[in-house]
């Protein structure tokens, strides 16, 4: 498939830390900053793969995120 090497493992881990920190100070937008450093400072150079793996990843933490808020019972949900 696709070779990653050792330095871009670990500008992967620089760049999700540079998100991490963005988000925690804004509160969102973590896909707007993951792409073009996945692909320019990271250097990988498949757009869609990048772009699949950045929107898997949102699902993943908004599901995940979902799960106290319903524990708690502070989601409601629009029925018509």
């Amino acid at each position: 498939m696709f070779e990653i090497t050792y330095l871009q493992m670990v500008l992967f881990i620089i760049s999700g830390l540079i998100v991490g920190f963005s988000l925690g100070l804004i509160g969102g937008g973590g896909s707007i900053f993951a792409i073009p450093l996945l692909i320019y400072f990271v250097g990988y150079d498949h757009p869609h793969i990048v772009i699949g793996t950045t929107a898997l990843a949102v699902s993943i933490n908004a599901f995940l995120n979902i799960i106290p808020h319903a524990r708690k019972n502070m989601w409601y949900l629009k029925r018509e």
